[in-house]
């Protein structure tokens, strides 16, 4: 029994592993905070659409392997199209999970944590980076900050398939992999330090608004539709500023012309993170911490458990 069940596990690539692990206590917490106030009937869509990716990779598990795709070229043209979605799903239901703990984080843990987070970046700094900053707003500016800072999932898929139409599988696997973990544990979190950052807290201190053009309001709606931005509990640590630096770490170490010419875009996004009031300082810290730990343990994880998975396949 033992045995079967460390077969099934090693059966799945270690982000369809974590994957899973995350879709049980989802689908818990769904099922215990349905009727609770502050929970959307939205929730349930977008928690559907989650089951349904998940579903679709671990079918695509199981087809993948099946012998009759390699009989025809329109049975390999198959076989390619279900690798691709392997690979990428597990990103796509990452994304997935996050759009499902907007309302939930405050109802699994209440006690936010935003004065803790404000106390740090007093020590550290000796101000608040989003007071600070307002001398800087212009509108031109608030524009570019918005079109960075909303550049976050781009950046993170073109540099994924840029290795991955390279065929360069080690590299795109390292990458992705490490990626996923980066925000899973960031995710975990989010539920242990709950906080909804400076542009709520700190909101009757600021004397300058951040407006800019109809491409600021664009963005802003674009990336809050469906969401309520106060209910978000996404701040510690920083996924944004996290998962680009563990995106250029991982360029400067397989393609450093691509790290070269993406390290202004990732500073861009690193200040609009502060610029746009959505973190503070000690968030960003965290987030580069995170990024440093995940770009040396992801690829040592994710070599063992290839390791452990080639072995039961010879069982």
């Amino acid at each position: 029994m033992k045995g079967a069940l460390f077969k099934f596990i090693f059966k799945l690539r270690l982000e369809e592993f974590l994957a899973l692990v995350l879709l049980i206590p989802m689908v818990f917490f769904m099922i215990i905070y349905y009727n609770k106030e502050g929970f959307r009937a939205s929730n349930i869509d977008r928690f559907l659409i989650t089951g349904l990716v998940f579903f679709l990779f671990l079918g695509i598990i199981k087809l993948k392997d099946l012998e009759l795709l390699l009989k025809s070229k329109v049975g390999l043209l198959i076989k390619t199209i279900l690798e691709f979605l392997r690979e990428t799903l597990p990103f796509a239901f990452c994304i997935s999970i996050y759009t499902n703990m907007h309302d939930m984080v405050h109802l699994v843990n209440p006690n936010d944590v935003d004065a803790s987070l404000i106390a740090w970046d007093d020590y550290l700094l000796g101000f608040q980076p989003a007071i600070y900053l307002e001398q800087f707003i212009t509108t031109e500016l608030t524009d570019f900050m918005y079109f960075s800072y909303s550049s976050f999932l781009i950046y993170i898929l073109l540099f994924t398939m840029y290795l991955y139409v390279k065929k360069k599988k080690v590299a795109f696997r390292q990458t992705l992999v490490s990626i996923i973990l980066t925000f899973y544990i960031g995710y975990a979190g989010y539920v242990v330090f709950p906080a909804v950052g400076p542009k709520f807290t700190m909101s009757h201190l600021f004397e300058t608004s951040l407006s800019g053009t109809f491409i600021s309001d664009r963005l802003s709606f674009l990336m809050n539709y469906e969401i309520s931005e106060y209910t978000r509990r996404d701040c510690f640590p920083s996924l944004h500023n996290g998962v680009i630096l563990l995106i250029l770490l991982f360029a400067f170490k397989h393609e450093k012309i691509y790290a070269y010419i993406f390290f202004p875009f990732a500073i861009a996004l690193f200040f609009s993170t502060l610029y746009l009031r959505y973190h503070y300082f000690v968030d960003m810290i965290a987030g580069f911490l995170l990024a440093i730990i995940i770009f040396y343990l992801g690829p040592i994880i994710n070599d063992y458990w290839e390791k452990k998975s080639f072995e039961y396949k010879q069982v």
